[in-house]
C-alpha cells in the first residue's frame, strides 16, 4: 500500500519526537505491508466492489497482536457500565516516558467513522488513550470494497470541523491501491490461490482457520 497521513492536534508530531519515533515507525511500516486484496466475480451485481476487506481486518489483527498490541480493549474503564470496544491499544515505556496509543482499523460505513471519533474521545476522557490512531482506504480504494464505506479524504474534511468536541489528538493513516502518479499498486489475486469467497471473507467458524492461515502465509513472506 501507499499510504498518507494527517495530523490532528499534533499526533504526528508527537510520534516523530526522538522518544516515540519508533512506534510511528512500527505503525507506518504495518500499514505499507497491508495487502490489496483482490477477489474478481466476489459480487456478480457490483463488478467494481473487488477488494476483500475481511483480509485487511485480519492482516491488522494478527499484525498488532503479534507486536502486543491488546485487541478489543474496553473504551471507557472496566466498571462502566458501556462496554463500548475499541480495536487495538498499547502503552508504549520510551526512556521513562509513557504513551498510549488506541487504534481503529475502518472499513465500514461512514456512520462508523463518528462511531471512532467518539471511542477515541471517550477513551481520553477517562484517561485510557493518549492518542487515536485511525486507519482507513483512500476514495478510491473504498470504492472498490462496498458502497458508503469511510474513506481517508472524508475523516480529514470531518475532523478539523469537530474541534470543539473531538480534542484527543488523532493520527489518521490512508491506505491508497495507486501510487501518486495514478498507477495501480501490485495486488494480490486471492481467487487464484484457489480459496473460495468464503474463506477469503471468513464467512463462518469452518473456514475461519483456513482463512487465518491464508492471511498468516502472507504475513510470513513479507
Amino acid at each position: 500500500m501507499r499510504i498518507e497521513t494527517y495530523s490532528y492536534r499534533f499526533a504526528e508530531d508527537i510520534l516523530s519526537s526522538p522518544k516515540f519515533i519508533s512506534i510511528h515507525t512500527e505503525l507506518l511500516d504495518i500499514c505499507k505491508n497491508c495487502p490489496i486484496p483482490v477477489y474478481r466475480g466476489k459480487s456478480n451485481e457490483q463488478p467494481d466492489k473487488d477488494i476483500v476487506q475481511q483480509i485487511m481486518n485480519t492482516y491488522f489483527k494478527l499484525q498488532f497482536k503479534k507486536l502486543g498490541w491488546e485487541a478489543e480493549p474496553l473504551a471507557t474503564p472496566k466498571d462502566n457500565e458501556d462496554d463500548l470496544k475499541a480495536d487495538f491499544r498499547k502503552t508504549f515505556d520510551k526512556n521513562g516516558s509513557k504513551i498510549t496509543l488506541q487504534i481503529e482499523v475502518e472499513f465500514g460505513n461512514i456512520a462508523s467513522s463518528y462511531r471512532n471519533y467518539f471511542k477515541f474521545q471517550l477513551s481520553y476522557s477517562y484517561g485510557l488513550t493518549d492518542i487515536g490512531v485511525l486507519i482507513v482506504p483512500s476514495t478510491n480504494l473504498a470504492n472498490r470494497v462496498d458502497s458508503g464505506v469511510a474513506s481517508f479524504e472524508k475523516a480529514i474534511r470531518e475532523i478539523p470541523q469537530a474541534k470543539l468536541s473531538v480534542t484527543v489528538p488523532i493520527l489518521v493513516i490512508g491506505l491508497f491501491d495507486k501510487d501518486i502518479n495514478g498507477n495501480k499498486l501490485p495486488e494480490w489475486d486471492v481467487r487464484q490461490t484457489g480459496v473460495s469467497i468464503d474463506t477469503a471473507k471468513n464467512k463462518n467458524r469452518l473456514v475461519s482457520q483456513e482463512h487465518n492461515n491464508m492471511v498468516q502465509s502472507y504475513i510470513d513472506k513479507l
